[in-house]
């Protein structure tokens, strides 16, 4: 409906324009309070009309001349000194255009030569759209964009008094924005009658919109004013704008633009009261100050470029055109404040704002000071207040800024905790440390249990922030940053997701170093079992004194390899396969076992350590398993190197296992677990007797 509303009267406004007289000349005032002509929009004019000339006159043989001066082109006729200078200003509308009205006219040139001349022309009937300047077409968007934003609000929150009165503001918007762009560009004049009406239009549309505003801030965050209340300030606005359009009020300025100053110093002490009841309110703190800035923005550019130097006599500062352009722009983020659209980022926002908001209002004082206060030229003047604003104002700003903007890193007491929480092994110190380090880096007003996520993300409007946890870390909801001074915002989000980052990698890493302890201490425990255990049952076997602090001699080195895992540069296979022909032999004998012993393959090969050590493991594991398990007589051992690889062949002529009910026992899981450490593969076979063929990648000692 409000989007109808505002198509129509964009449409009306652009009707009334393109409906009047057209000379066909684009006007502006001059220095000396003449018309200068700056351009000719028309192409059947004499040659001797060219811009830079000055229009001293226009009449008919029914009217006679008029002469114009720069207070008949003036952009608003409420910047007049008195209502005696704005009726006037009326009464010259209506005769000038009556007389573009006429068939035919003169205009009274005087040329950049200073030349008189008379030049006959027609009028158009109408004026076509593409000569309507830019202002025009702005404050067209201005108004419909206002209502439209205010629609917008009030159609998602129908059923709140806040977007209500939002929608309202934008119809006041409209109006005051529509109106001025058809009196404010007009090519010369404008009827009286229909001047009226559009300068009360848009005085109506201009309290209005601070009237809603007004209602606005009393209905949120929080209502503090009864809807009788409400309406008693709308009615106050109503008798006040009447007084104006009456013209009862002391003089012209107070009656067009006091109200409007009175609006803004309301609007700014709403705010401070909703700010204070708010402070307890994070959301709508957040949205108020949003909003809220955006409306000061706004109006104080009307406020100080334009009424506040009307009420003390000055000149306007800015165009009218141009403060309803930054209107629009706060308008924008009034209109998102109030469905409460990033108010994550306020704070930066705010000082960006809040910052181009001084800066503006300091370049126009200080502009006004030295064009009124030391009686600097215009262009001048500008061109010093906006050196001093780069030079002095710009950089302070800028230091502010980064100050205010700066957001650290993870703190070294931050990663000291990470590291605790990582190496502590008990899950409840564990999640209450975590939580501590949480508290510290958020200062949340609470901390509670959650359903599991991914990755950290925003929820409640950024009342809340869920942590996702990992391993003995529970997903954790955190509530009001700040002790409820804040809300969470992207920031948060960011470096949560890096603590959890470092946390996991640290405890992951806290992780592989237990399992790989664990690890280790399976191997030692393995070579324990297979080496010295075997070692020891040669011990037990043998009878012969020096035979047996021989094997105590080798097993005591053996234990020193197992401890140290030595990864020397390492060893001939030969002498390897040859200590382990005579050990294996020495012990098959003792237990009344013959050993077959073969070896194929290259004399000269190294190998590393650690195959040593597993082919010794495998071999010692094998025959003292023939020994206690397989009541055999013969114990045949063959080892294969073929293109790479070593294949170990071991049987014996035992009464084997049953392989369809096989109970491997410790030194079989061993012997499997050292054969697929090295990347082989192991076949065990016992229907008769016991097979094994364990196979593994040779790779020499100089490269191991």
């Amino acid at each position: 409906m409000l989007l109808g509303l505002a198509v129509l009267s964009a449409g009306s406004a652009l009707f009334v324009s393109v409906s009047r007289p057209w000379l066909g000349l684009v006007l502006t005032p001059g220095d000396d309070g003449s018309v200068v002509i700056i351009g000719v929009q028309r192409g059947d004019y004499s040659p001797s009309l060219q811009a830079g000339g000055r229009l001293d006159a226009v009449g008919s043989e029914s009217t006679g001349s008029i002469t114009v001066n720069a207070i008949d082109i003036v952009e608003e006729p409420d910047t007049l000194s008195s209502y005696q200078a704005v009726n006037t200003f009326r009464d010259r509308q209506a005769q000038l255009s009556a007389l573009q009205r006429q068939n035919k006219v003169w205009l009274d040139v005087v040329s950049a030569t200073g030349e008189m001349r008379r030049i006959q022309i027609y009028p158009y009937a109408g004026r076509p759209a593409w000569s309507l300047p830019f202002e025009f077409w702005l404050q067209l968007l201005v108004g419909c964009g206002g209502m439209t934003l205010g629609g917008w609000v009030w159609a998602l929150r129908r059923h709140e008094p806040g977007p209500l009165f939002l929608a309202a503001s934008g119809v006041g918007l409209m109006a005051a924005a529509l109106s001025a762009a058809v009196y404010s560009t007009r090519e010369l004049s404008l009827p009286k009658d229909l001047l009226v009406v559009l300068s009360g239009v848009n005085h109506i549309g201009t309290v209005s919109f601070g009237t809603a505003i007004i209602c606005l801030l009393s209905v949120y965050p929080k209502r503090i004013a009864s809807d009788a209340q409400l309406f008693a300030i709308w009615v106050v606005t109503a008798l006040a704008s009447g007084v104006s359009i009456m013209q009862l009020a002391p003089s012209q300025a107070v009656g067009s633009y006091a109200l409007i100053v009175l609006h803004f110093l309301a609007i700014g002490a709403l705010i401070a009261v909703q700010l204070f009841l708010a402070r307890r309110n994070p959301v709508a703190r957040a949205a108020l100050g949003w909003f809220g800035l955006s409306i000061l923005a706004g109006t104080s550019v009307f406020v100080f470029a334009i009424a506040t130097p009307l009420l003390f006599g000055l000149e306007p500062q800015v165009s009218q055109a141009s403060a309803f352009a930054v209107i629009l722009l706060i308008y924008a983020g009034l209109a998102l404040g109030v469905v409460r659209y990033r108010l994550f980022d306020l704070g930066t926002w705010a000082f960006r704002l809040g910052s181009y908001l001084i800066g503006a209002i300091l370049l126009v004082g200080l502009d006004a000071f030295l064009i009124y206060g030391v009686a600097v030229e215009r262009l001048p003047a500008f061109g010093l207040a906006l050196l001093a604003v780069g030079m002095v104002y710009l950089p302070i700003r800028n230091a502010l800024g980064a100050r205010l903007s700066y957001r650290g890193s993870v703190s070294g007491q931050s990663f000291q905790q990470i590291v605790d929480i990582a190496l502590d092994r008990e899950p409840e110190r564990q999640k209450t440390q975590w939580q501590k380090l949480l508290a510290d880096t958020f200062n949340p007003l609470t901390i509670e249990d959650t359903d599991l996520v991914a990755r950290a993300e925003l929820t409640e409007e950024g009342q809340a922030l869920i942590v996702p946890g990992h391993m003995n870390l529970p997903s954790l909801k955190l509530q009001y940053a700040n002790a409820g001074r804040r809300l969470f915002g992207p920031y948060d989000v960011d470096r949560a997701q890096t603590l959890v980052e470092l946390v996991t990698h640290a405890m992951n890493s806290s992780d592989a170093q237990e399992q790989g302890v664990r690890k280790e201490r399976t191997r030692i425990a393995r070579d324990l079992h297979d080496n010295i255990g075997a070692q020891l049952l040669r011990t037990l076997h043998t009878t012969d004194v020096q035979r047996k602090n021989a094997i105590v001699s080798e097993t005591l080195a053996d234990l020193r390899d197992i401890i140290s895992n030595a990864q020397g540069k390492g060893l001939a296979l030969d002498e390897v396969l040859a200590e382990l022909r005579y050990e294996t032999n020495e012990r098959l004998a003792l237990a009344g076992l013959q050993l077959h012993w073969g070896y194929s393959g290259a004399t000269d090969l190294g190998v590393s350590a650690r195959l040593a050590h597993t082919l010794r493991s495998v071999v010692r594991e094998c025959a003292s398993n023939t020994i206690r398990h397989a009541q055999a007589r013969r114990l045949s051992i063959e080892v294969i190197e073929n293109a790479g690889e070593i294949e170990l062949h071991v049987s014996d002529d035992g009464n084997g296992f049953d392989a369809t009910d096989p109970k491997p026992g410790r030194g079989l899981n061993n012997i499997y677990s050292r054969i697929l450490g090295e990347g082989g593969t192991l076949t065990i076979t016992g229907t008769q007797g016991t097979r094994i063929l364990a196979r593994f990648p040779w790779a020499d000692g100089e490269s191991a």
